[in-house]
C-alpha cells in the first residue's frame, strides 16, 4: 500500500483499524502495524495459490530499501513493517494460516523434504492467557510443495480480537518458522491492541560474525509485547540502515527472542571513525528495541545499557 499513491485512502485504512492518529510519530507506529499485516497477507495468499513462485521479491511491492533515484549511491532507508511482513510471508519454509478460513498450511519452497516436522497452533487472549488447548500435528514436509496441516476456526466463543501463534519445528526441535496473527472479527476490532498495558523490554547485544550484531530482546511485562521492532543506532542515536533476520515480533510475557542485524551496504553515514561496517564503526553501534506498547530501550554491543531517548 503506497502512501504516495492515495494518502487519504491510506490514512483512512490505518485509522479505521487502529483509531485516529495524534501525531506523525503515532501515525508511523500504526501504519507499520497495518503495513506488516497487509504485505504478509498478500505474500501468503499468493503462495497458497502459486506453490514454488515466491511473491515477496516483486519490485511492485516497494520492498527495495534503495530508493530509485539518479544518484548512483543513494542513502539507504530504514526497513519498516511492509518489508518485514513481506519477508515473513516469503520464508522458504513457512507456516501460515488463512485469515478467512483459518486453514493452516506449510509452504516448503526448498528442494528438500523435512521429515518429522511439528506444527503447533496456540490461541491467546490479548492479555497473554491461553484460550484453548494447543493443536499439534507431526508430519513430513515434501520439498516444492504445500502441506495442509489443520484448521483453526474463529469459533463464536473466541474474543473478537485474539492472538494465533503458529510454530514449525524440525525433527531436532529447531524452530524453523514462527508466525503470529492478531485475528479480528472486523477491522475495527484491531483497535483492541490500543488497550494493551505498557510493558518493558530488555535487550542485550553482542557482536556476531563479521559486521552483524545479535540482539536478545525479552518481554519483562505481564502482557504481550506487540510488534517489537529492533534497529541499529549510531553513536549520535540516529538509526542506521540494517537488515534484521526477523522483526516486528510478538513476545509473550517472559518470552525472549534472538535477532541478528546486519548493517546495510551503501552510503550510510556514521559519526563513527572508519567505514560504516568496519570495526571502528561497529564499536559505536547500539541496538534499540521498542514495541507498539513498549517504550524504546537501548543496549551497546558490550551488553551495557546506553542512553536511549524516546523517539
Amino acid at each position: 500500500m503506497s502512501l504516495r499513491a492515495r494518502p487519504d485512502t491510506y490514512r483512512a485504512a490505518v485509522e479505521t483499524r487502529l483509531g485516529a492518529t495524534s501525531s506523525a510519530a503515532d501515525f508511523r507506529r500504526k501504519a507499520q502495524f497495518v503495513d506488516y499485516d497487509g504485505l504478509r497477507a498478500a505474500c501468503e495468499s499468493w503462495r497458497a495459490d502459486h506453490p514454488g513462485r515466491p511473491y515477496g521479491h516483486r519490485r511492485d511491492l516497494g520492498l527495495n530499501p534503495r530508493p530509485h533515484t539518479d544518484d548512483p549511491t543513494p542513502r539507504l532507508l530504514p526497513l519498516e513493517g511492509g518489508y518485514y511482513g513481506a519477508r515473513k510471508g516469503s520464508e522458504p519454509l513457512h507456516v501460515q494460516a488463512g485469515q478467512h478460513d483459518g486453514k493452516v498450511l506449510v509452504v516448503n519452497d526448498t528442494e528438500f523434504t523435512v521429515p518429522g516436522a511439528t506444527v503447533t497452533a496456540r490461541l491467546y487472549a490479548l492479555g497473554g492467557r491461553p484460550l484453548a488447548d494447543e493443536v499439534t500435528a507431526r508430519l513430513d514436509l515434501a520439498g516444492q510443495a504445500i502441506t495442509e496441516v489443520t484448521t483453526v476456526t474463529f469459533a463464536r466463543e473466541l474474543p473478537a480480537a485474539h492472538l494465533l501463534r503458529l510454530t514449525l519445528t524440525d525433527a531436532t526441535g529447531r524452530v524453523r518458522s514462527v508466525n503470529d496473527y492478531l485475528r479480528c472479527r472486523t477491522p475495527m476490532d484491531l483497535r483492541s491492541v490500543n488497550g494493551l498495558p505498557f510493558v518493558r523490554l530488555e535487550v542485550r547485544a553482542t557482536r556476531a560474525q563479521g559486521p552483524a550484531i545479535t540482539a536478545t530482546v525479552r518481554n519483562t511485562g505481564t502482557s504481550p509485547a506487540a510488534m517489537v521492532r529492533l534497529a541499529l543506532l549510531d553513536e549520535a542515536g540516529e538509526e542506521r540502515p540494517a537488515v534484521a533476520d526477523d522483526n516486528y515480533l510478538w513476545l509473550l510475557p517472559g518470552e525472549e527472542r534472538d535477532v541478528t542485524l546486519t548493517p546495510a551496504e551503501g552510503r550510510a553515514e556514521s559519526h563513527a571513525e572508519g567505514p560504516a561496517t568496519g570495526s571502528a564503526g561497529r564499536n559505536r553501534l547500539s541496538v534499540a528495541a521498542r514495541a507498539y506498547n513498549a517504550p524504546r530501550v537501548c543496549c551497546g554491543t558490550d551488553a551495557v545499557p546506553v542512553g536511549c531517548a524516546a523517539r
